[in-house]
């Protein structure tokens, strides 16, 4: 079987690191992989060949069995080329509730615009992977059925020892905000959808926790600014991007996800991996994939909901860190979710 992945770019963001999570599993079990990329931004490497294309420029879509598409643009590119795809069949990955990630990002008609861009685009491919069963239910109502298959993502499983030290100054600053603090941890692109500032709200209410984020986005200033006028800011580190983000969570004692909706977290399997207590929104994707007893959920803008759910992490975080670890490592691992696509190619084959 031979494989052509596309993908806007090779940055270090969620679906790119899918894409190279799947390639490092199907390697082993497939004839050939390529993958083709629009931006130069080399962030990330792939354990296979890598070539920048134009939009307009034509790859040889039939020498693939597989063409498996990531995002916006390369659903696109191949609606736009789909007069020169005859042999190849062509798979897509939803990562995301697309409207309602438009819209944190733009607004509500750029939202409504490209979404049914997107849509229309999507009825181009054979098969339509969605990340959850309530995006599957979601998108059942613009998407032939047929056309949709639920497949979670999975990440490797790691040993914080196999991991590169974390900066040096940003050791300092951790360690003594530790010293003062039970650390939450929070690692994500800056936004309103991730509903950080919930988080923000909710410490002047916990004397004994503090706040550390990784990331950037266009949220921070707005962060900033909300922890100065609480008078909180000395509780709260902002460290800006990070490259392999996953080496600070050795720090932290409780994870927070905190979005008003999500496609598929990659940062929460990971925080389950390494064994965090975690406290999620009580939105229906995190409802469906862990239980009351694996996170502690608490309800939206809502203070002191999230408060309590805090104090319930703290309480029973011995419960909730074997629970979500077990989980984690039985459901969501990166072989589980080779071995779904796998499978999902076969069936498109035959």
């Amino acid at each position: 079987m031979k494989i052509a992945f596309i993908i806007p770019s090779l940055a270090n963001q969620g679906p790119v690191i899918v894409v190279k999570d799947l390639i490092n599993e199907l390697i082993k079990k497939v004839d050939h992989i390529d993958v083709y990329y629009f931006d130069e931004n080399p962030e990330l490497k792939l354990a296979c060949t890598t070539t920048r294309i134009s939009f307009r420029e034509k790859i040889k879509f039939d020498d693939y069995d597989i063409i498996h598409t990531h995002m916006l643009r390369p659903d696109l590119y191949i609606w736009y080329h789909s007069k020169s795809v005859n042999r190849a069949k062509c798979v897509s990955t939803l990562h995301q509730d697309i409207f309602q990630n438009l819209k944190s990002s733009y607004n509500f008609l750029i939202a409504a615009i490209f979404e049914k861009i997107w849509i229309e685009s999507l009825k181009s491919k054979q098969a339509i992977v969605t990340l959850t069963h309530t995006m599957r239910n979601q998108y059942a109502k613009k998407i032939k059925v047929s056309k949709l298959h639920t497949i979670y993502n999975g990440r490797p499983f790691f040993q914080f020892d196999e991991l590169k030290e974390i900066d040096e100054m940003d050791k300092k600053e951790i360690i003594k905000l530790k010293k003062k603090y039970k650390i939450i941890g929070i690692s994500a692109l800056l936004t309103k959808r991730k509903g950080i500032a919930q988080i923000i709200m909710a410490l002047p209410y916990l004397n004994d926790f503090a706040l550390i984020v990784i990331g950037n986005g266009k949220e921070k200033d707005n962060l900033v600014k909300l922890a100065a006028n609480l008078k909180i800011s000395h509780k709260i580190l902002f460290l800006g991007y990070r490259l392999e983000a996953i080496r600070y969570f050795k720090f932290f004692d409780f994870y927070a996800m905190s979005s008003y909706s999500e496609g598929f977290p990659l940062s929460l399997l990971e925080a389950g991996n390494a064994s965090l207590p975690t406290l999620c929104s009580n939105i229906p994707i995190f409802k469906e994939l862990f239980s009351k007893n694996e996170v502690s959920f608490f309800e939206l803008d809502d203070v002191k909901s999230l408060v309590n759910s805090i104090i319930n992490l703290e309480k029973n975080s011995e419960m909730f860190s074997q629970n979500i670890y077990k989980k984690v490592n039985k459901l969501y691992s990166v072989n589980n979710m080779s071995e779904n696509y796998l499978l999902l190619y076969e069936k498109m084959l035959k």
